[in-house]
């Protein structure tokens, strides 16, 4: 009889070869086991380069962002400094504070971070994206906050003019209109009261309008009124001229002909005296004298006759000054001498 043991050992022998169970042989397992590392480490290599690609792109992008977020902040700046605004000038002074802090608050930004991240590691990558991105988000914010300070002064400027400008106007029209009324029958040509009529009523219109955003309207019509009220005030003036050298030059005539008058009067009275004392007129001619008729004796008596009279002669009876003229008693009574 055959023992167990020993059927099992024929059995064995016994069975064929390729009946047999088959296993993995160790060469090639560890082949195996090689190409999956291999595989493994290509996949986390391809990923790992992607990553960085795909930050470095990020990157790039965020700084392209923070140049132009910056470059915005310095043309918001220079525009804030261009103009020399003071509080006087805006309808609400304490803007002008607040834009003075705006612009400090601008220039103290770094701008954009100083980095130069490699483009083979990823964590340099994403920190240098994103501080480019904080600073490209700060000056935007900021950009906005200064446009808006400085939009701020800049209406509260330009009401300031709207008012200063509507105010000047509405003082203009009152100044004409009391120009129009004091000039009433005073100028020299009557056309430029029409016109000054006519530019009252313009300004007037101008200042009713509503919704105006721009001081030059009322500027305009101002300039305008003015020009009107000075061609008033020149054929005023005009008028005024022409009047004095009218009263002067009727002054001139009448004093001339007071002279006439007063010069003819004295050569009435010359002539009236010429021809009184000497003249051709009535009154008595130094030819015109008379003689003393010779007185002759006849009779007994042998007196002599009386000498005649000497007179002096005054220029009347003829001859020189001092000269002395004969007449008889009776001649000299009849001149009265």
């Amino acid at each position: 009889m055959t023992k167990p043991s020993e059927e099992v050992e024929t059995m064995d022998d016994a069975t064929p070869e390729e009946n047999k169970p088959k296993g993995i042989k160790p060469a090639k397992l560890t082949a195996i086991i090689i190409a999956v590392i291999i595989v493994a480490l290509a996949g986390i290599g391809g990923g790992y380069a992607y990553w960085t690609h795909h930050e470095g792109n990020a990157y790039h992008e965020a700084v392209a962002q923070a140049e132009n977020a910056d470059k915005a902040l310095m043309k918001a700046i220079e525009q804030a400094t261009a103009t020399t605004y003071k509080a006087d000038q805006l309808e609400e002074p304490k803007l002008l504070d607040k834009l003075n802090e705006q612009v400090k608050k601008a220039e103290s930004l770094k701008g954009i971070p100083d980095d130069n991240p490699s483009e083979w590691l990823a964590w340099q990558l994403v920190s240098a994206k994103q501080a480019n991105a904080m600073d490209a988000d700060e000056a935007n914010a900021q950009a906005k906050a200064l446009n808006a300070a400085l939009k701020a002064v800049r209406d509260s400027r330009l009401a300031k003019e709207l008012d200063t400008a509507k105010s000047q106007l509405k003082q203009g029209i009152d100044s004409a209109s009391q120009t129009l009324r004091d000039t009433d029958g005073k100028v020299a040509d009557n056309a430029t009261r029409d016109s000054l009529t006519k530019a009252i009523d313009e300004a007037n219109n101008t200042l009713s309008k509503k919704g105006v955003t721009d001081p030059k309207t009322y500027t305009d019509a101002k300039a305008k009124l003015d020009a009107a009220v000075r061609q008033v005030t020149d054929s005023k003036a005009a008028k005024e001229q022409a009047d004095a050298e009218a009263a002067a030059q009727a002054q001139a005539q009448a004093a001339q002909a007071q002279a006439a008058a007063a010069a003819a009067q004295s050569q009435r009275s010359y002539s009236q005296s010429y021809n009184r004392y000497g003249g051709s007129g009535s009154g008595y001619s130094s030819n015109r004298g008379y003689s003393a008729p010779r007185q002759s004796y006849t009779g007994g008596s042998s007196a002599p006759a009386p000498a005649p009279i000497q007179r002096p002669n005054n220029g009347v009876l003829g001859g020189g000054a001092g000269d002395f003229h004969d007449c008889s008693k009776v001649a000299c009574s009849i001149l009265g001498n």
